[in-house]
């Protein structure tokens, strides 16, 4: 059974791409898209063994876990209260939440007999879904480039991989590619009603999985449906222009309210990545937020309902809830106020010195450069510590290939689609700039900079004229042979 009912499911969704018209995929026959599925559920096998014998203590197992005990509870075979990975980090439902990826694994449960390969295919179906429909909106405008559509949607490592498995990643994949096939990159200027809802279900569905993805994809959309509607010369300019309009009303939200103030939610998320980073046991009350060491868990007083006091004498690190930038420390403390405990974390293996920011306009700006820096170039050579860093590094490498390649031979015939490229572009540096700006771990980076990397390296990919690129090929080769 463990076998043979995620086979079944497979030929199922293979059965899928067979018949329904959502798969008529052009330049790639129905054979050539199930093998791609194939690859796809290979992938998500990969990711199973490694994050069953090597890295067990990962959000691939919460997921599923915290979906059994839920299931549990629904047939009344438990009275387990507490589900791992429920409460968000920080205890934020809106800007950090995992509900939605227990609850779809809950659901899947109904098919998958507690067979977690089961879930793996569900999930490598739904990324692959959102990356075919990302291929038609690509080939929509670039029609004669089809293997650099194929290479830079389905072949990326990374990408390969990490949306294969049971992550928010995974998800949020399948609505971009779908949210930019409906509204062909924003510049549909007649989308339907049926469209709109399912195009606004699905940006809600991003607000609660990444919502550094959704402050990405919704200006761009947004930016784009207002230049369909104007004429395309100076493109750039205008742009340019209406991004501007755009940051300046974040800015007047920040100032008009904190709990939107962009820059102090990003601080904030910073603070608090760096904490998780060095690992800890985390607790909150009404007004402070506290970090213990990993290994002090012997300070905590159990009180009631997952509440606790911290042990007189001892030491931790402490936060405002208002002001999460403020670390003060206690040692020899006797605080007596009670904390719920949020989560116990251990300390990240990989992690990079990232400098703090300042809750401000400028103080975010400044440090974007570095941050998309950092991004595309995390792990280092001398970083790398394991196995998948080594490819994620190898994978850095290729892009920066392409990336010089797509310079020194532009292809100038993709500037008629310049609205695409300009969308795609940004897409995936707003991503960076935000992940860089408050992730300190490269594992997170790595994960985290999925849904960019199909837009990033696509666009490097169709930028190369590769007729001109082999052309260059060939004179050195003849050359070299005159030489010898």
């Amino acid at each position: 059974m463990q076998i043979i009912l995620p086979l079944l499911y497979v030929v199922f969704f293979i059965f899928l791409m067979f018949k329904m018209k959502f798969f008529d995929v052009p330049a790639i026959s129905k054979l050539e898209l199930s093998g791609l599925f194939i690859l796809k559920v290979i992938a998500g096998l990969c990711v199973y063994v490694v994050y069953t014998y090597y890295y067990i203590d990962s959000d691939f197992n919460l997921y599923f876990q915290s979906s059994k005990i839920i299931f549990d509870q629904f047939l009344g075979n438990t009275t387990i209260a507490d589900i791992p990975g429920w409460h968000s980090s920080f205890d934020d439902t809106v800007f950090n939440n995992s509900r939605i990826i227990i609850y779809l694994n809950f659901l899947i449960r109904f098919l998958s007999f507690n067979i977690i390969f089961v879930h793996i295919v569900f999930f490598c179906f739904f990324s692959f879904v959102g990356l075919t429909a990302l291929y038609k909106s690509f080939y929509k405008y670039f029609p004669s480039k089809k293997n650099a559509l194929i290479v830079g949607l389905y072949f990326v490592p990374s990408v390969l991989f990490w949306t294969a498995g049971i992550y928010k990643e995974t998800i949020a994949m399948f609505c971009v590619g779908f949210i930019v096939y409906l509204t062909d990159f924003g510049l549909e200027k007649n989308i339907t009603l049926k469209k709109l809802i399912v195009v606004v279900a699905l940006l809600l569905l991003l607000f609660f999985l990444k919502i550094y993805i959704l402050a990405a994809l919704l200006p761009l959309l947004l930016i784009s449906w207002i230049l369909s509607k104007m004429s395309s010369r100076n493109y750039f300019l205008k742009f340019v222009l209406i991004l501007f309009l755009c940051a300046g009303l974040v800015h007047l939200l920040s100032k008009a309210s904190d709990r939107f103030n962009v820059y102090k939610l990003l601080a904030d998320k910073q603070s608090k990545a760096i904490s998780e980073a060095h690992g800890g046991i985390f607790l909150m009350n009404d007004q402070n937020f506290i970090r213990i060491e990993y290994t002090d868990v012997n300070v905590l007083i159990p009180k009631f309902d997952s509440m606790f006091s911290i042990k007189k004498g001892s030491s931790f690190l402490a936060w405002k809830l208002d002001n999460m930038q403020d670390t003060s420390f206690f040692s020899g403390s006797s605080d007596s106020a009670v904390y719920k405990l949020l989560y116990i974390i251990s300390p990240a293996k990989s992690v990079i010195e990232i400098e703090k920011v300042d809750a401000s306009f400028w103080g975010i700006v400044k440090k974007v450069p570095k941050s998309i820096y950092t991004v595309f170039t995390q792990p280092t050579l001398f970083k790398i510590k394991n196995v998948l860093q080594l490819f994620s590094w190898l994978e850095n490498m290729w892009l920066l290939l392409i990336l010089v390649l797509a310079i020194l031979f532009f292809d100038k015939k993709n500037l008629q689609q310049k609205q695409v490229i300009v969308f795609a572009l940004f897409f995936a540096l707003i991503q960076f700039a935000v992940i860089g700006l408050t992730i300190p771990v490269i594992g997170s980076i790595v994960r985290y900079k999925v849904v960019a990397l199909p837009f990033l390296s696509t666009i490097f990919l169709l930028c190369i004229d590769k007729d001109t690129l082999f052309k260059k090929i060939k004179r050195s080769k003849s050359l070299d042979s005159e030489t010898a």
